[in-house]
C-alpha cells in the first residue's frame, strides 16, 4: 500500500502512529470535556494509500452519509485534520452540546456552529500537543463543515494529492446517546521527510 515515492518504512509508520496517538488522544480528551462524557479511543492507524484520493475513496466505500469538519494545518506538520461522524452521530453530538436540529429535522446554523466548534477544539488540542512534541509552531485555519457521502465530503475538504496519507483514529462513547466518529490527520506527503527528521525518524 506504500507508494515508492513516499519512502515510508516500518520505523516511519511507527512515528506517524505515535503522532496520531499523542495528538488525537489530546483532541479526544478535549472533546470529552466539552461533551462532559468519557470518550474511548481505538489504537490509531497510519494509512498510506496507493494513489491520490485513496483515503477519500475508502471513506466513500463506507456507504453512509457523513458530517465532516475540516481544518488546515500549517507549520512543520502541514496538512489537514478532519473530524468525521456519521450523520446520526453528528446530530447526537450537536444535541449533547445543547443545539439539536430544527423541528423540521434540518441542520440549523447553531447546530452547524456546534459541530464546527467541536472540530476546532479537537484540532487545537491536536496541534498544541504536536507542537510541544516537535518543539515547533503549528497554525490552524478556521473550520469548514460539509455533509454528504464520505468521498464527496473529503474531496471538498482535502485535495486528492494530499489524500494519499492518513492517520486515522476512531472514537466512541457508550450509554444513551452514544456516538462514534473518526479523526483523520492527512499530512502533506512532500513535507513528511522534514516532519520525521524533527522526530529523528528520517
Amino acid at each position: 500500500m506504500i507508494p515508492c515515492e513516499l519512502h515510508i518504512g516500518p520505523r516511519e509508520l511507527d512515528a506517524l502512529q505515535e503522532i496520531a496517538s499523542i495528538g488525537c488522544g489530546q483532541g479526544i480528551t478535549a472533546l470529552g470535556k466539552l461533551m462532559r462524557r468519557r470518550i474511548e479511543m481505538d489504537v490509531p492507524e497510519a494509512w498510506v494509500g496507493r494513489s491520490a484520493g485513496a483515503v477519500a475513496d475508502f471513506l466513500g466505500g463506507m456507504g453512509q452519509d457523513l458530517v465532516a469538519v475540516g481544518l488546515r494545518m500549517e507549520g512543520m506538520l502541514e496538512g489537514h485534520l478532519v473530524l468525521a461522524l456519521p450523520e446520526r452521530d453528528a446530530e447526537r453530538l450537536a444535541a449533547s452540546l445543547g443545539y439539536p436540529l430544527t423541528e423540521a429535522g434540518g441542520w440549523g446554523a447553531l447546530a452547524e456552529s456546534a459541530l464546527m466548534e467541536s472540530g476546532n477544539i479537537v484540532g487545537s488540542a491536536f496541534v498544541s500537543a504536536i507542537a510541544r512534541m516537535i518543539n515547533g509552531r503549528l497554525l490552524l485555519s478556521v473550520p469548514t463543515l460539509t455533509r454528504g457521502g464520505g468521498r464527496d465530503c473529503l474531496d471538498r475538504l482535502v485535495d486528492r494529492e494530499s489524500g494519499r496519507v492518513a492517520l486515522a483514529t476512531r472514537f466512541s462513547t457508550d450509554g444513551p446517546g452514544g456516538l462514534e466518529g473518526l479523526i483523520l490527520v492527512m499530512p502533506e506527503p512532500a513535507r513528511l521527510s522534514a516532519l520525521l527528521a524533527s522526530l529523528d525518524f528520517a
